[in-house]
């Protein structure tokens, strides 16, 4: 669903799912997926979706009066992870039930595990591996991971594509 608010009218990502929500200024670049039961809300600020992105099953992605969520190219937003008021550079994996909280910026190449919690204005250097509650970085990636990251997202690109060209939506 895309609700437009306040004059701004969300950009409809490549692939969206029907249960989606999708609020205000929320800027999906092309070839970007997001999944069932999520919800972007651009209300008081705008959210941004980068190419070939994917934000999957029950994500929430927020922001503040005066931060933005910024998810760049080629990142995987694991399930039922919540982004608000973030910076997520390009090449990151944030692990399935992970929350990155208001001011915190992702490095490049970064993987955040599952269930880990990044504190408020953290900074993740790029090629960091990040777990925990508060996440802490575990070790360093090697820089040959962003092919790992980019593959893994263009995948979530195929399945979209999969969908958008044989689902069918069935009445029960």
């Amino acid at each position: 669903m895309l609700i437009k608010l306040k004059d701004k009218e969300p950009k409809r990502p490549f692939y969206c799912s029907e249960n989606a929500v999708l609020i205000g200024d929320v800027r999906c670049k092309e070839y970007s997926s997001v999944w069932f039961n999520s919800v972007l809300r651009g209300d008081i600020n705008y959210v941004e979706v980068g190419r070939y992105s994917n934000i999957q099953d029950l994500s929430v992605c927020h922001v503040t009066f005066e931060l933005p969520c910024i998810i760049g190219d080629y990142v995987t937003v694991g399930h039922n992870a919540v982004l608000h008021g973030c910076n997520i550079s390009n090449y990151v994996l944030v692990g399935m039930g992970s929350v990155i909280l208001d001011g915190a910026n992702i490095g490049e190449g970064s993987i955040i595990a599952a269930g880990t919690v990044v504190k408020e204005n953290s900074i993740i250097p790029p090629f960091s591996l990040v777990a925990g509650v508060p996440g802490q970085v575990k070790k360093t990636l090697p820089k040959s991971i962003i092919e790992d990251l980019k593959k893994h997202a263009e995948s979530y690109f195929e399945f979209a594509k999969s969908i958008k060209e044989n689902g069918e939506i069935l009445k029960y």
